[in-house]
């Protein structure tokens, strides 16, 4: 009896199948590795602009005392309005992956269906071949009609082999199988977690609807003091200009003296050029000048929470806090000097080499000029608006160089929360 070509190459078709599904299960393996990669990025973005709202929230409640203070309270609800924009956003993403990974497993399922349909056919073929051809006084005229010993020994062995690779292709079916099953588990997982998120999506959106409503009714109020608001937005101005001018007053005499001490050259000691250096590489790293808070206003121009068409200027970044916040050093320093500007209270300037710290704003201040300070060292206490209720600790970052001073972003060196 002779070895059949097709019994022979309907095992080599299932070697191939099995080889193919290994690497289909492989890829789901990493593929959904990935996406739950993808998925605990986005859930952590997610928890952190949750965090921030509640924070606003809570921030909104200590401001909202009395009408006078609805200012304040406009800027914190202008704050949260564009925080759950953001996480609608967020939320968005993460449904447009769980939709990929919803496509992604159901193309798997229908390719794994048909490989495992073609993997049974095979089977069943050579089972079907195996008992027409195989039976058990087949086998033993199989093997008794061979020329020689050694031919036995072979036939033997072939038989054994066979016997060995229908057990092993029995439990590759019923290892497909499983693995389809599992599959099918893991759809309806994804798309009940998608569910979940949609929910959250449409929740997070009727919040949006009622802040900006809450928003709409603030600003109507606060209409009827638009001369008020004009008024103190003049003084506002005047006041940023006066610390603008003291810090770079300040600043140009440090320049100045070190000129002075070298031959005309604006120059760095050693350990000031470290410090510097040390300063430079932590960028975006940098602790917050306060324990908790939210920016309610950013570096560069920011448009007035109710005048419309009316732009204000910052150097810095302002950071709604809790009453009686404690202002601290975003890196080791030393003190180079303390002052006060009417209407801006107390302001610190570190020295950190080739860099200035400034934080404004505070009610009170713990250091004095030439103190060594280190980094989270509490400086003072921030302040409280007693106009518009706000709790605001005002962070700038000058850098110091031959050519003179250039305002940096502080958003871009603090870590982002």
């Amino acid at each position: 009896m002779r070895h059949n070509p097709s019994h022979l190459r309907s095992q080599r078709n299932m070697f191939g199948l099995g080889k193919r599904l290994l690497v289909v299960f492989s890829f789901i393996f990493i593929s959904f590795q990935i996406s739950g990669q993808d998925k605990k990025t986005l859930q952590k973005e997610r928890d952190r602009i949750t965090e921030e709202i509640n924070l606003t929230s809570k921030l909104i409640k200590e401001t909202r005392d009395t009408r006078s203070k609805m200012e304040g309270e406009l800027s914190l609800i202008n704050k949260k309005i564009g925080l759950r924009e953001d996480l609608i956003r967020s939320l968005k993403r993460e449904i447009g992956l769980y939709n990929t990974r919803i496509k992604e497993n159901k193309n798997r399922i229908s390719s794994l269906e048909k490989e495992l349909e073609m993997l049974k056919q095979n089977y069943a073929q050579m089972i079907s071949h195996a008992q027409r051809n195989y039976k058990a006084q087949d086998r033993l005229l199989y093997i008794f009609s061979s020329s020689d010993f050694f031919q036995v020994l072979k036939r033997i062995k072939y038989l054994n082999q066979l016997t060995k690779f229908r057990r092993k292709q029995a439990n590759d079916i019923l290892g497909a199988q499983n693995e389809l099953n599992h599959l099918n588990l893991n759809l309806l997982e994804i798309i009940n977690a998608k569910d979940v998120i949609l929910q959250d999506e449409e929740s997070t959106k009727q919040d949006l609807a009622r802040d900006l409503k809450e928003r709409e009714n603030t600003v109507k109020s606060i209409k009827q003091e638009e001369k008020s608001l004009l008024k103190k937005l003049q003084e506002q101005e005047k006041q940023r200009e006066k610390l603008n001018k003291e810090i770079q007053r300040i600043i140009e005499s440090e320049i100045k003296a070190s000129r002075k001490d070298n031959a005309g050259v604006f120059s760095l000691t050693p350990e000031a050029a470290a410090l510097s250096a040390n300063f430079e590489s932590n960028k975006g790293k940098l602790p917050w000048p306060v324990e908790r808070g939210v920016i309610t206003a950013r570096f560069g121009q920011n448009p007035h929470p109710i005048l419309a068409g009316i732009m204000v200027p910052n150097n810095g970044i302002d950071i709604a806090t809790g009453a009686n916040a404690s202002v601290r050093s975003v890196f080791e320093g030393t003190v180079s000097a303390v002052f006060s500007i009417t209407g801006a209270g107390q302001n610190v300037i570190i020295n950190h080499g080739g860099y200035r710290t400034v934080y404004s704003n505070m009610k009170d201040v713990f250091v004095n000029k030439g103190d060594k300070v280190k980094t989270k060292q509490p400086i003072g206490t921030v302040l409280t608006d007693d106009g518009t209720g706000k709790t605001e600790a005002h962070l700038e970052i000058w850098k110091v160089s031959e050519s003179g001073t250039t305002k940096q972003d502080p958003a871009l060196w603090i870590l982002r929360q």
